[in-house]
């Protein structure tokens, strides 16, 4: 929404830039959830005379004196879509089932005038909920704006109260339910509702689909011009706790089958699924245990096991990371190997390489923060203070334990998981501007180094490192730590499976000073070594070299077949 939106519409959840919004849900007010847990004699003896179920307009006053009367309840942000704070609806749920008081006092709202046809451009689906004929003919204009837009509209009509109170405004529905549906057909002036299959008979002659969900029965569905109903049962074995949500998570499921092209039975079965998830909690805000127990019943038990908390923490994991590299600022990243200790030939020249790369680049050094061939880099640019930061993983290879810090406590971040650990790496390194001066150095490792080191050359070759300016690759061939690599890459190259070009940028360096001329080159700095030619070795052009050449068999690897044998 643009800025001119009033509050109701201001709290708004943007895709990323080179996405594109499926779904708008359109929210007309600004609502709190009290939830209370009662028995039907309570419910009864605070309801009076009114009708157990639905969802009617109480003051202020009357909040007050419920929510005394029942004594416990708990306070969620709640209601359909996106509200915030602001009105109160004081939810009262015995035996599963809800009824809904609400008081807007003086709530954020929404307004025709805070729409344009540019706020749905793009996007596939309008959700509106009946609640939006509390708003001056905003329903009507968002409907309007959406055919602008040449999106489609989906409507959920709510409560069976909002139809008696607007029904005028919704003779034209494209989703129902069955309460408010019959009473949708209900003639002016008559008690009786239709049945749920009337109700859908009429609902399909005015819209393309509708559906009209049956509360512990399942729902049925219909297409415009088709005679065949689908029916689709309520999910078995669900205890229902709170049917609070039911009805905004019916239409989510249905609506990804429908972006997703299911059939129509399909989309009823997610509806009905993703209902039937939210019913076991209290609230309708979705548990870790309600999207393992929904992803069970779509996709199986393997499915259901991945969804645990690990996402969130992945999520909060990268946004702490992202905070360090802020504060850090991005600079050289090395890896390589943790078993390598300070009696490895290759230590000093780590150690040397982190001091002279820190003083020609003046940037972070940064690492996974391990021991080994990460310590001794690291070791060598905090010789001369330079900048250093690392994101640390529980264990590495080679230890049994998580190994002690050399890193200051406010330049590490710690991650449970290594996804969100080699995401940061990686961005560590991502050139944002021309002036950067980064560099992905890799020092002799093992499987994670090659593991990381073919991702970020995937990730080039798809051009998918996050920037467009290329940033130094660079392999320390110690001692011809990487010959076998480079034989590897060429079988790859004579096999077809990989292009010469997209070796392009990896250089290969046998020596510090090898690696420091690379980077003096790269970035057009001063080259320290005087006096000495220039020799830059790219991956491609050692490649190319030796691709008429047949690779030699390695002894090595024939021993290995045979043990394997």
């Amino acid at each position: 929404m643009d800025e001119k939106a009033s509050p109701a519409a201001a709290i708004v959840i943007q895709p990323p830039a080179n996405q594109q919004a499926e779904v708008i849900a359109l929210q007309p007010l600004a609502v709190v959830d009290h939830l209370c847990s009662v028995t039907e004699e309570q419910l009864r003896a605070v309801l009076a005379q009114e009708q157990i179920g639905g969802s009617r307009r109480i003051s202020q006053q009357q909040v007050q004196d419920m929510l005394a009367h029942v004594g416990e309840f708990h306070s969620k942000a709640g209601g359909s879509n996106a509200n915030t704070i602001r009105g109160r609806c004081v939810i009262f749920i015995s035996n599963g089932q809800r009824t809904m008081r609400t008081c807007l006092g003086e709530a954020a709202r929404m307004g025709a005038d805070d729409l344009s046809v540019h706020d749905f451009e793009g996007a596939k689906w309008l959700l509106l909920s009946g609640y939006c004929c509390y708003g001056e003919n905003l329903l009507q204009h968002a409907v309007e704006l959406a055919a602008q837009a040449g999106v489609k509209v989906a409507l959920d009509l709510a409560s069976f109260e909002i139809v008696q109170s607007f029904k005028p405004e919704l003779r034209r529905i494209l989703e129902g339910r069955q309460d408010e549906a019959a009473e949708l057909l209900a003639s002016e002036g008559q008690s009786s509702r239709a049945e749920p299959e009337e109700a859908l008979a009429y609902l399909s002659q005015h819209c393309d689909l509708a559906v009209v969900t049956l509360g512990d029965k399942g729902c049925i569905a219909q297409r415009q011009g088709h005679t065949d109903i689908v029916q689709e049962p309520a999910c078995s074995g669900v205890t229902v706790l709170d049917a609070t949500g039911a009805g905004d998570l019916f239409a989510s499921g249905f609506l990804y089958g429908m972006l997703r092209q299911y059939s129509l039975q399909k989309c009823c079965q997610m509806g009905c699924l993703a209902g039937g998830a939210i019913v076991q909690t209290l609230g309708a805000e979705m548990t870790a245990s309600n999207w393992k127990w929904l992803f069970d019943r779509l996709h199986g038990a393997l499915a259901a096991s991945a969804v645990r908390d690990s996402a969130t923490a992945v999520h909060h994991e990268l946004l702490e990371c992202y905070a360090l590299i802020e504060k850090l600022g991005r600079g050289v990243v090395y890896y390589g190997s943790a078993r390598l200790k300070q009696d490895s030939p290759h230590w000093g020249r780590a150690v040397e390489l982190g001091r002279q790369v820190a003083q020609q680049l003046g940037c972070t050094t940064w690492s996974g923060g391990g021991p080994g061939m990460m310590e001794a880099a690291t070791a060598g640019a905090q010789s001369i203070k330079a900048p250093v930061g690392g994101i640390r993983i529980s264990r590495e290879a080679g230890t049994t334990v998580r190994t002690a810090s050399y890193l200051p406590a406010d330049c590490a971040v710690f991650c449970r998981f290594l996804s969100s650990r080699k995401v940061a790496l990686v961005d560590s390194g991502v050139r944002s501007k021309a002036s950067d001066q980064t560099a992905y150095i890799f020092l002799p490792g093992g499987l994670g180094t090659m593991d990381e080191l073919f991702e970020i050359m995937t990730l080039v070759q798809l051009k998918k490192l996050g920037s467009k300016l290329a940033v130094p690759l660079i392999l320390c061939n110690y001692d011809g730590f990487y010959d076998g690599l480079m034989n590897f890459l060429s079988a790859m190259v004579q096999n077809g499976t990989v292009g010469t070009p997209e070796l392009t940028d990896i250089m290969v360096a046998s020596s510090n000073q090898e690696v420091l001329d690379c980077l003096a080159s790269f970035y057009k700095l001063p080259r320290t070594s005087h006096g000495t030619k220039l020799t830059l070795h790219r991956a491609s052009s050692l490649i190319k070299r030796d691709s008429q050449k047949k690779i030699p068999d390695n002894p090595s690897i024939s021993r290995m077949n045979s043990a394997a044998a």
